[in-house]
């Protein structure tokens, strides 16, 4: 079994963010419930936590799917990360998976809030493979509702664990953790079944076929203003309960979607949001549109 939090001293480090840490702290760069991008590649040792914000104050807006949210373009580097984890072409890798997962409280009594999301709000994505509309989803947003209440606790306590890893063994915005430390593959497996072809398992004991984005071996294409893109993933957000007072709402165990987070050509990452209707006339895209959803897999 893994070592996850006695580990002392040094950690790995990248780039001028990364510091040596001792494990018994706490991450200054981390809020609970941040919305965590992680990063892992097919038969290396290397993940990639990265803290890009609260999911409900820098992503959500005012409520859920709504189009209150605003673009923040090129807001983190991760080239030199990304070259130092996983060196012979990042952008041209098959095997690199990029997912993003989040949940402030895995608890299951009580009505306490943050920022709207009662206990259990699940942040996670939705692999957007074909870039479509820019402002609209174009995934299958998860469908949990045939999930049972222990399924939903079970998923929170995952994502949970998985990110306090590095909140808990890293000072930094951006950290490369061994996988010996790293709970990023233990939550999001990664397969290679007969045929050579690498998938991804299940995510956190809930999402089948895994919530992260497989690499290509080209961009995907230009994304609206986040420019040429390696990475889209429409990012969801899912509710355990809807009967907390004064809780941004949204249906039971099906997802909203609240914008697409990108990993550019050049390793920048941005958050192209639902546009305002305003907005989605200016550039001439149809509101509204089809959303697909997905039931977990049995």
């Amino acid at each position: 079994m893994k070592n996850k939090f006695t580990r002392c001293t040094l950690v790995v480090a990248t780039a001028s963010l990364l510091a040596a840490f001792p494990a018994s702290a706490v991450n200054s760069f981390f809020h609970t419930g941040d919305l965590i991008l992680t990063i892992q590649q097919f038969g290396s040792t290397n993940t990639v936590y990265a803290d890009i914000g609260n999911p409900a104050t820098a992503f959500r807006g005012a409520a859920a799917g709504a189009s209150d949210g605003v673009n923040n373009i090129n807001f983190l580097d991760l080239s030199s990360t990304l070259n130092t984890a996983f060196p012979g072409g990042w952008a041209n890798s098959t095997e690199l998976y990029v997912g993003l997962a989040a949940c402030w409280s895995g608890g299951t009594t009580g009505s306490q809030l943050q920022d709207g999301d009662p206990k259990r709000t699940l942040y996670v994505s939705s692999a957007r493979n074909v870039l479509g509309t820019v402002g609209t989803s174009n995934s299958a947003l998860w469908d949990l509702s045939g999930s049972s209440s222990t399924d939903m606790t079970s998923a929170a306590g995952a994502i949970i664990s998985q990110n306090d890893v590095f909140n808990n063994l890293y000072n930094a915005q951006v950290a490369i953790s061994p996988t010996s430390d790293s709970q990023i593959d233990d939550n999001q497996p990664l397969v290679h079944p007969t045929g050579g072809v690498t998938s991804q398992g299940t995510a956190f004991g809930v999402f089948g076929g895994g919530v992260q984005q497989a690499g290509t071996a080209s961009a995907l294409g230009t994304f609206g203003p986040a420019g040429s893109v390696e990475f889209a993933l429409d990012l969801n957000r899912i509710l355990a309960k809807t009967n907390a007072a004064g809780q941004v709402g949204g249906n039971l165990q099906n997802a909203s979607y609240e914008g697409t987070v990108t990993i550019g050509t050049n390793g920048m990452v941005s958050f192209v949001a639902v546009p305002e209707p305003s907005s989605v006339a200016l550039l001439g895209l149809a509101a509204g549109g089809l959303v697909l959803r997905r039931r977990r897999s049995a």
